[in-house]
């Protein structure tokens, strides 16, 4: 029963974190606008730059990544605090670290996605699992950083980009980690941010999806 009530309250934190919408938040501040109602009305950095620019666009992707470590930090908190690393390690062995980061992470991200604080209508994820892969695994978050900008080089789709990493991401953390638990939970990610990118593959498939340097539509 502790451990259930644990799970709730790490959960129930990071999802509030990951709520925090920085797009939304600086939009707010800069201009008392909100970055929703422009361009692709995704709440995430691209949309930011095209609208506000790159330092505005900068500075939500920090805001977004960084989220997802402090969320994961108090998780641990938690952990330590109600005497449950040994349980977990019991449980899990040497993937307890990565499985607390990951369940911490999935939270943060759904926050993103589906903010609480605003009408559930976020961001698509993509830094937030971006932070989240660079603390529970930076070998994997290099590979993915790699692809992402090989595929933006080759076709300026950023869209297209963030779907292959997504696409990736568990294959890569079964290679790494071998546990079905881990993989499992990465395949969830990978669904969640592949489905907040369902308008993105409809236009790249129609042919409609912006590019890097394209006018706005």
């Amino acid at each position: 029963m502790k451990m259930i009530l644990i799970c709730v309250v790490i959960a129930a934190i990071s999802y509030l974190l990951g709520s925090l919408n920085f797009g939304i938040i600086i939009s707010k501040i800069i201009q008392n606008d909100d970055v929703r109602s422009h361009g692709s009305g995704n709440a995430g950095t691209t949309n930011m730059m095209r609208n506000y620019g790159k330092t505005w666009g900068i500075l939500t992707i920090i805001g977004d990544m960084a989220k997802v470590g402090v969320a994961i930090a108090i998780a641990y908190l938690i952990v330590k605090l109600t005497n449950q690393s040994d349980s977990i390690h019991s449980v899990f062995g040497s993937n307890s670290d990565t499985i607390i980061k990951s369940y911490s992470g999935i939270f943060c991200v759904m926050g993103h996605i589906f903010p609480c604080f605003f009408n559930f209508k976020g961001g698509k994820g993509v830094a937030t699992c971006g932070g989240m892969c660079f603390i529970i695994d930076w070998r994997i978050a290099l590979i993915l950083l790699a692809m992402f900008a090989v595929t933006v080089i080759i076709t300026k789709y950023v869209s297209l980009g963030s779907i292959i990493m997504a696409v990736f991401y568990p294959v890569f953390m079964y290679v790494f980690h071998r546990s079905a638990v881990i993989t499992i939970i990465s395949l969830v990610f990978s669904v969640i941010v592949i489905v907040a990118h369902r308008e993105n593959i409809k236009r790249l498939i129609n042919h409609t999806e912006n590019k890097i340097g394209s006018s706005k539509k």
